[in-house]
């Protein structure tokens, strides 16, 4: 049945007709701005999957079996890409992407049209096939439907990759269901992240194969530019260039600023120049630190054994793939994984072992301590994978420890069930500004001020670490939106929202607790 066309020419016309301009939302007060971008968003991405599905009936139509008739040769065009590119003005990723989830939707829904068609016509049924449905068949329905944005679904499709190996097509459809679950309120770079992840966890072969790969791509390039200043760029596997960034953050470190420039908590910000300033000045001690390296590096002794404790990359995995070689490691501060083989190798420069129980928590200082040590803070590293703010990215090395109840206000313990990993820039927002952390379990839950959200609605802090490490046995154990639906969001005694969190007991550390090694590499 033919659907109507909505007039999406009479709705361009409509908004280029309203005279939008900035004073129209510099009028807005701050809740009426933020539901105008919301507004506007969405209407962004309902014209986004429809022209989704537009792009990929403009390719079904230049196939190269249609020849100079079909329709990108015929409006003089060479492929169906550059037409779209013409029409869009986008860059060829963004064609590729849009194109990309047009025909996994179209594909999705021809094979569920054809099924039905089967079940009618019982004479087609013998004459034609069933159709095989396609692995994303659900991530198709959900940008049909709406679920996800169309960025989003691309995402998710870059991060798990095509079907080979353990991730074969039932194994990547049955691990759909979760991560579009997990994705709904995500952004396209956290949703690949998380496909990602996914990804290696059920294909550890495709981790080695990875890594095989990244070797052979590495290179490091320098020439001497027009005027005089000699520039170069490398590109490493992940392993060696974490250690590359390791040493970059050492002599970059937000720490490494001038006194006018620093500030402690509740101290105004000296301005946006100050800061550039301090920015450009760390820069340059990283290149001055370079070349000082360099110089270090090519006079050692051939003969000596290097002492490589600092910087270092760590090296995390857990114990159980370790004994049975299955599974794969992760390096900290970054979002892939890495072969057993180069775990092995790291353990030679020693190890710390982290013991977590049933839930991921991990298991302890108590009062006595003010600040959190460097055992505890490795521990952190591990369990946080970086600043644990819900849309941070920043790696352990750039993070600080943070009591979720403060030292001095609420008499707060230094027991790693209740500290976190927070950057220097989101622990003093969290001070200044009111925001709130609470712990159910091994579950973190970041509370707005009022200011923010009179609701204070929840936001789950996701740590950055692949749950398989920290609940080898049953990650999807770990903590998921769900978890506040489902009782983490217990009333505190005066009946508000999220204040009240359940303190992991040390009789609740079951036998079944798995150890996680951290390994210089």
């Amino acid at each position: 049945m033919t659907e109507t066309l909505p007039d999406y020419s009479g709705i361009a016309a409509m908004l280029s007709a309203s005279a939008t301009s900035p004073g129209t939302f510099s009028a807005l007060d701050d809740p009426a701005l933020v539901d105008a971008v919301e507004a506007i968003t969405s209407l962004k991405h309902a014209v986004e999957r429809a022209q989704a599905l537009a792009a990929a009936e403009i390719v079904r139509r230049s196939k190269v079996a249609f020849g100079i008739r079909g329709l990108a040769q015929r409006t003089g065009h060479a492929s169906a890409g550059e037409l779209l590119q013409t029409i869009t003005h986008a860059t060829k990723r963004e064609t590729t992407a849009l194109v990309g989830v047009g025909q996994m939707v179209a594909e999705t829904e021809a094979a569920a049209e054809l099924d039905a068609a089967r079940r009618i016509d019982p004479e087609l049924a013998a004459l034609v096939p069933e159709a095989a449905t396609p692995w994303f068949a659900a991530l198709g329905a959900a940008v049909t439907s709406g679920a996800l944005t169309v960025a989003v679904a691309d995402a998710i499709r870059s991060g798990l990759g095509e079907p080979g190996g353990d991730g074969d097509d039932a194994a990547l459809s049955a691990a759909l269901e979760t991560v579009i679950g997990e994705c709904r309120e995500l952004h396209a770079d956290a949703a690949r992240r998380y496909a990602r992840q996914v990804r290696d966890r059920i294909d550890a072969a495709s981790v080695a194969e990875r890594a095989d790969r990244q070797r052979e791509r590495q290179f490091w390039r320098v020439w001497v530019k027009p005027d005089g200043m000699v520039r170069g760029e490398f590109e490493l596997d992940a392993e060696s260039g974490m250690l590359v960034k390791a040493v970059f953050d050492q002599l970059t470190h937000p720490r490494r600023v001038s006194a006018p420039v620093r500030r402690s908590f509740g101290d105004p910000v000296h301005g946006d120049s100050g800061f550039a300033e301090a920015r450009a000045a760390r820069e340059r001690d990283a290149a001055d630190g370079l070349v000082q390296l360099l110089r270090a590096g090519a006079s050692v002794d051939p003969s000596r054994v290097l002492d490589a404790k600092k910087p270092s990359v760590r090296l995390v995995v857990n114990a159980t793939s370790l004994s049975s070689g299955k599974g794969s490691g992760a390096i900290e501060g970054h979002p892939d994984r890495i072969p057993l083989g180069n775990i092995h190798a790291g353990l030679c420069e020693g190890y710390l072992p982290i013991l977590f129980d049933e839930t991921g928590a991990c298991l302890d200082l108590g009062r006595d301590e003010r600040l959190y040590t460097r055992t505890q803070k490795a521990v952190l590293a591990v369990r946080d994978g970086g600043c644990l703010d819900p849309d941070c990215t920043r790696p352990p090395s750039w993070t600080e420890a943070h009591h979720i109840e403060h030292w001095q206000r609420d008499d707060g313990r230094t027991d790693i069930a209740d500290g976190i990993l927070l950057c220097r820039r989101d622990h003093l927002r969290y001070h200044n500004q009111g925001w709130e952390v609470r712990r159910r379990d091994s579950t973190y839950w970041l509370i707005p001020p009022v200011d923010v959200d009179p609701e204070q609605t929840p936001r789950l802090m996701r740590s950055k670490t692949p749950a398989d490490i920290v609940n080898p046995v049953e990650p999807q154990r770990l903590p998921t939106i769900s978890n506040w639906a489902s009782g983490a969001h217990e009333a505190g005694a005066s009946g508000t929202p999220g204040t009240s969190g359940t303190p992991v007991k040390s009789g609740a550390r079951q036998a079944q607790a798995e150890r996680a090694l951290a390994a210089p590499g």
